[in-house]
């Protein structure tokens, strides 16, 4: 992509232009339609925000796209599809701004999984944590250089100690459902009300516990990494 934006930088003002138009005019192509297409509900950046598309005349919501390779510096990449990631506006906007990307100092979420790159962990402070969440904290850990660059621009640490009353939540309820309760849970309601283990740990946890399901709902990559941690699943 670098290459070719050198190559062609002749062309950056009509890509500018063009880009606008994605964003801002109803086209045969736009904004909303790859929003829509590319059906992202949840930011990749962050996993905490929601980035829903809704195309009605009268309202109309979606994610910004951030561009991966700054427009300013790469407006040749302006309407490249793999430039362009769907993401919540407190990420693009609010923190990303103007900070240089490339695919070898941060994630992209086309080409990397943070969740493979990176894990929330537990650290139990004192014995309050079963009903404080002074007693305990929760930090990113064993993250890869990418994994470490992306979250200190999203702030990632600082914003998820905001969610420490879920990570209470799930520290009691890894009491309340022992493994016992669990297989039992499932043999009683195993193809009628949960099709699966998974599916069962998503009710009690309110988030999904796989990797290829945790960008359905905000907050998933956080539940599923201190789920597997207090040996939820």
């Amino acid at each position: 992509l670098i290459e070719v934006a050198k190559k062609y930088s002749k062309y950056d003002v009509k890509m500018k232009n063009k880009y606008t138009n994605f964003t801002s005019k109803k086209q045969e192509y736009d904004a909303y339609d790859l929003a829509k297409k590319l059906n992202v509900n949840v930011c990749p950046y962050c996993n905490e925000n929601s980035t829903y598309t809704i195309d009605k005349k009268s309202k109309k919501i979606r994610p910004e796209f951030d561009h991966f390779y700054d427009k300013v510096t790469y407006p040749i990449l302006s309407l490249s599809f793999y430039n362009l990631i769907p993401c919540c506006h407190i990420c693009n906007s609010t923190l990303k701004g103007t900070t240089k990307f490339s695919l070898d100092n941060y994630i992209h979420s086309y080409h990397d999984s943070f969740d493979k790159e990176a894990k929330f962990g537990l650290k139990i402070k004192d014995m309050t944590f079963y009903h404080d969440i002074e007693g305990f904290d929760i930090s990113l850990k064993e993250m890869s250089k990418k994994a470490e660059n992306s979250a200190k621009v999203f702030v990632l640490n600082e914003r998820y100690k905001q969610h420490k009353d879920l990570i209470l939540e799930l520290i009691q309820k890894n009491e309340m459902y022992p493994d016992s309760y669990l297989d039992e849970l499932l043999g009683n309601y195993e193809g009628t009300l949960f099709k699966n283990r998974e599916d069962l740990l998503r009710l009690i946890t309110c988030g999904y516990v796989t990797e290829e399901e945790i960008g359905k709902r905000p907050l998933s990559k956080l539940i599923k990494d201190i789920s597997k941690e207090l040996d939820l699943y």
